[in-house]
């Protein structure tokens, strides 16, 4: 058995007992992680060793071998983020973001991932009512810049040609990038321009671009783009509570 100290994000927490909670984290050192946190749900009740959903902080893990849940041994709360549950738009963001993670993230540290993760929630709390929207695209894209699904944006999924910066394209969905305007592109493909191709690309660094424009447009990309390459065609719920304009997606 080893004790690992480590930083950590909540992601999710399960009743187990009268006393006790399945949490999972994503970790710095360790990746995602189970743990079995034993009669914390006592002391929440008296005012001290409770630990909400995003939080971030210190966890000290007993870890051993092939055991599908680890033990909790302790958890210092740095960051509660408890801004997240006051706009419901916050909320549905960070939930879209843990929900990537916890089905996508090994068991193996990836310092990009926990950087993306801790920082995109930080701005989500701390973002402005017209900016939530923009910083829910950024979370969600440079999560999954960051466990390697980004999409081809600058060369055609076709033919490999390197597009020109003004040449409108495709966005092909199936291929998982653009199809230039000589190659023919999956039914129900959508055009995207030179403005929205370099926004998406902003967008995977984890960054707002100035102006975002056609945010119901990027939000439709991003809820097709999850529920194809990640989530095996099943749509994420917190999308509908993001109340921008949506794009009819055959259009």
């Amino acid at each position: 058995m080893a004790i690992v100290t480590t930083d950590a994000i909540l992601l999710r927490a399960h009743p187990f007992s009268e006393s006790s909670r399945v949490l999972r984290f994503y970790t710095r050192d360790l990746g995602l992680v189970g743990v079995m946190a034993r009669g914390i749900r006592r002391g929440a009740s008296r005012g001290h060793g409770g630990v909400d959903t995003f939080g971030e902080g210190t966890a000290v893990i007993f870890m051993r071998d092939g055991r599908e849940l680890q033990s909790l041994r302790e958890f210092s709360l740095a960051r509660t983020r408890l801004a997240l549950a006051g706009d419901f738009r916050r909320l549905a963001g960070a939930s879209i973001a843990a929900e990537i993670v916890l089905r996508h993230a090994a068991e193996e540290p990836n310092a990009e991932l926990y950087r993306a993760l801790s920082a995109g929630l930080d701005r989500l709390g701390s973002a402005g009512p017209e900016n939530i929207i923009g910083e829910v695209l950024a979370l969600g894209w440079r999560i999954i810049h960051s466990l390697g699904f980004a999409p081809e944006l600058t060369v055609c999924t076709g033919c490999g040609r390197l597009l020109e910066p003004d040449e409108m394209a495709r966005f092909d969905l199936s291929a998982g990038g653009v199809r230039g305007p000589e190659c023919t592109a999956a039914d129900g493909s959508r055009r995207i321009g030179p403005v929205a191709r370099v926004q998406l690309l902003t967008l995977l660094e984890g960054d707002v671009p100035d102006e975002l424009r056609g945010q119901g447009a990027h939000l439709t990309l991003l809820d097709d783009f999850v529920t194809f390459h990640m989530l095996g065609g099943r749509r994420l719920g917190s999308f509908g509570f993001l109340d921008t304009p949506r794009i009819d997606r055959n259009r």
